[in-house]
């Protein structure tokens, strides 16, 4: 073949190929916009702790505040206590001894990740095509909208779905089980059965709280789906501007208050640096709408009506300076002021043109007339140093003088600090698989001690065959010393794990723990039972070993019983025999194998 034959056939290829290759940026895809919602942690009781994931996969177990920021990735972990996370019309609330966190959290799905413990879910009349879904193991609970549900995953025990009102689906192995209102379903590896939903403390004090929200009515001015929009009724009141029309006052703010001063700021994933107020109201307002100040008083104004509003990590313009400021206070600062209704958010993350005009469809174009464009970064700004920016705003703010507000220059946040140091009073424990007690790391660079922890590890529940993304925190006690002569393993009483009656089954708290019966010699022989006597345990042992405590001697079969009083008195003459003079001194012997003891507790009787 000629050798210009070839060569045109590779030019023709190569053109071919070039037409069909795609141009690089084109094809490249947009940048995926940040999610449009979040959680609100709306109530806590007792001990919450809070998994607070970072940007770069790291993250902390700390303890949880009243509005903080729930996510993907955001874990909540409950020793004795119970918390409350709302987003949007819908609650859902961990009982005591429990651990989960949102797989899934977006306007259309919703899916919950319970790893142990008990979940109560109110869910309020949802949007049409929305879906709402729970997650243990291997199984998949849909819920319906509305209705209220619970779901109870405690080791040892049976999973339960209980309706009390809506409709269930369980899903697992293919196979699909529905719940409808009043049942509640039990199943493990090889069963499942039905039985009658009953109240726990959890319903009833989830039930107390859906009925308090139910009494205010701010969702006749925003949408059920603003998170945090039910607590502005009991905090404040909506007023009608004759400028800025439906604005909402709070009612009682300490003195010098102004919008994003009384609070903090921590690093939420994806988003960033994320404002959390420190008023029990302080959600919906900062993440939603916009400040203006009427008649020297700050009102919040939360635009128009919109039924999927976008949420924000915090509406300020950030303002500061590379160089020092003349107020006492060497280094750079850094300030920030809340967005009046006619400024346009601008988003210092990762999202794309349409992100960016959706979470500003309620702004106006132009302040009213009469109106300063610049009306909220005077009397509204705060300023802290550069260095101290994540600590809580009342502890470092600064005050910066008024003329030198105008020679600073808008400027992007603080980066990210390369790590936060958790507080003195929680122990950062790093994610461990499911099944493995965790260990507490200590600040020194010795070697770890591993500690023995008052709960046992969980155990999987029936078909579970995946691993926890976040550890359980558990509360270490300390090591034990080590015994001065070694025990058999059956004279040490088996701890138990400590789960709060309100979750316990009503048939396991009928079980009363009893410890470990010895061999019997000859197998034949009855039980030997015996009652449990005071620990010599050093204090803070959890596992101190007593000595077992003689039980009485008792006559073998066929012989007369003897009275007490026969019994103890020797008869007249007769020289006290051996045996009274044991009974005389006070020591009993416990009966031969071959004796049958007699029936001493009312349930052997």
């Amino acid at each position: 073949m000629p050798r210009w034959y070839l060569l045109l056939a590779a030019l023709l290829i190569g053109s071919c190929a070039a037409a069909v290759q795609p141009d690089s940026a084109a094809a490249a895809p947009a940048d995926e916009p940040p999610p449009l919602i979040a959680g609100r942690v709306s109530a806590i009781e007792g001990d919450v702790r809070i998994w607070r994931a970072e940007a770069s996969g790291q993250g902390a177990w700390d303890r949880a505040d009243l509005n903080d920021v729930v996510s993907v990735g955001t874990g909540l972990s409950t020793g004795e206590g119970r918390t409350e996370v709302r987003v949007g019309p819908h609650a859902f609330r961990l009982g005591a001894g429990s651990t989960g966190g949102f797989d899934r959290l977006d306007f259309a799905i919703t899916s919950f990740g319970l790893g142990r413990g008990v979940l109560s879910v109110t869910l309020a009349p949802g949007q049409q095509s929305e879906s709402v879904s729970i997650t243990v193991a291997d199984v998949q609970i849909e819920l319906a909208a509305p209705g209220r549900y619970r779901v109870d995953a405690i080791d040892g025990a049976p999973l339960t779905v209980a309706a009390f009102e809506g409709e269930g689906a369980v899903r697992n192995g293919g196979h699909t089980v529905t719940v409808s209102a009043g049942q509640a379903l039990k199943m493990t590896q090889s069963s499942l059965s039905f039985v009658t939903a009953t109240s726990t403390a959890l319903d009833a004090w989830a039930l107390e709280r859906d009925e308090r929200y139910a009494r205010w009515e701010s969702a006749r001015f925003v949408s059920p789906n603003m998170t945090g929009y039910e607590e502005l009724g009991a905090y404040g009141d909506w007023v009608t501007d004759p400028t800025y029309g439906t604005v909402w006052y709070p009612r009682t703010v300490p003195v010098g208050w102004a919008p994003y001063r009384f609070g903090r700021w921590r690093w939420v994933a994806p988003w960033g640096w994320t404002w959390v107020d420190a008023a029990p109201w302080g959600y919906a307002p900062f993440h939603y709408g916009r400040w203006i100040t009427v008649g020297g008083r700050w009102c919040w104004w939360p635009g128009g009506y919109v039924a999927q509003p976008v949420w924000a990590p915090a509406l300020v313009g950030f303002v500061g300076s590379g160089t020092s400021v003349s107020i006492g206070f060497g280094g750079p600062v850094v300030g920030w002021y809340p967005l009046a209704p006619w400024h346009p958010y601008r988003p210092y993350y990762r999202t794309n043109a349409s992100y960016v005009t959706v979470i500003n469809q309620t702004v106006i174009q132009h302040p009213p007339p009469g109106v300063r464009r610049d009306l909220n970064q005077r009397p509204g700004s705060t300023w802290v140093p550069q260095q101290r920016f994540h600590e809580p705003v009342v502890k470092v703010r600064i005050p910066a003088q008024t003329e030198k507000i105008a020679d600073l220059r808008p400027v992007a946040p603080p980066p990210r600090p390369v790590r936060t140091a958790p507080r003195d009073d929680v122990r950062t424990v790093a994610p461990t698989p499911r099944g493995t007690p965790p260990h507490s790391r200590t600040g020194s660079s010795t070697a770890q001690t591993h500690w023995k922890f008052g709960v046992d590890a969980p155990q999987p529940l029936p078909g579970a065959d995946t691993r926890l993304t976040q550890p359980a925190p558990s509360r270490a006690v300390p090591p034990r010393q080590p015994p001065a002569q070694p025990r058999r393993e059956n004279d040490a009483p088996r701890p138990q794990p400590h789960v709060p009656a309100e979750i316990v089954p009503p048939y396991q708290q009928l079980q009363k723990p009893f410890p470990a019966e010895p061999a019997r010699t000859p197998p034949a022989a009855p039980p030997t039972v015996r009652p449990p006597a005071a620990s010599t345990a050093p204090h803070g042992s959890r596992h101190g070993t007593p000595p077992p405590a003689p039980t009485a001697r008792v006559a073998p079969p066929g012989s007369v019983p003897q009275t007490s009083q026969q019994a103890s008195t020797p008869s007249p003459g007769t020289a006290p025999s051996k045996q009274d003079a044991m009974n005389q001194t006070g020591e009993v012997r416990a009966p031969r194998p071959d004796i049958p003891r007699p029936k001493t507790s009312v349930m052997e009787r």
